[in-house]
This record gives C-alpha cells, sequence and structure tokens, in this order.
C-alpha cells in the first residue's frame, strides 16, 4: 500500500509539473508575439524617423539655398502668414525627428 501511495504522490507531481511547463510555454508565446509587435513598431519607427531625416535634409537645403540668395525671390514672395506657417512646420518636423532621435 504504501508504495502505491508513492506511485500517486509521483503522479501528481508529474501532472503538476506538466501544468507548469504548459502555462510557462503560453507565457513564452505571448512575450514572443510581443516582442515580434514591437520589433515591427520599431521597425516602422526607423523608416519614419529616415523619412523625417531626408526631409529634413531637403528643408535644410533649401533654406540654404534662400540664404545663398539662389531664390530670394522665392522667399521674398512669401507674406508674412506664410513665412509664420513654413517656421510652426519647420519646428513640427524639428521635434519630430528631435523626439525619434531621442527613443
Amino acid at each position: 500500500m504504501a508504495e502505491y501511495s508513492k506511485y500517486d504522490i509521483i503522479v501528481k507531481d508529474l501532472n503538476l509539473i506538466e501544468t507548469q511547463v504548459s502555462l510557462l510555454n503560453d507565457k513564452y508565446k505571448d512575450e514572443l508575439q510581443k516582442n515580434k509587435e514591437l520589433e515591427n513598431t520599431v521597425n516602422k519607427l526607423q523608416k519614419e524617423n529616415a523619412f523625417l531625416v531626408d526631409k529634413l535634409a531637403k528643408l535644410e537645403s533649401e533654406i540654404e539655398n534662400l540664404q545663398s540668395g539662389h531664390n530670394q525671390d522665392l522667399f521674398h514672395s512669401l507674406n508674412m502668414k506664410e513665412k509664420e506657417e513654413l517656421k510652426l512646420k519647420l519646428r513640427n518636423l524639428l521635434s519630430k525627428i528631435d523626439y525619434h532621435i531621442s527613443s
């Protein structure tokens, strides 16, 4: 009878271990899925960051052209409101780029 109870204890322990392994496997799958989602988000943000850096480089190039006098007619043709809108857009782009670089 004592051997029978040892057998029951071992079976019970094995069932408990099986349950724990199953739970850990489920947690692993969940974490793996979260990791994939985070990697996708990182890739998306890196692409957006590259796009914004490129856009900033183009805008900086345009600013240099304007400052050097190549396109002075274009710059002087802007009214005050358009100039302020351009400044606001540049500030927004710079803050986005700054945010992406810092993350």
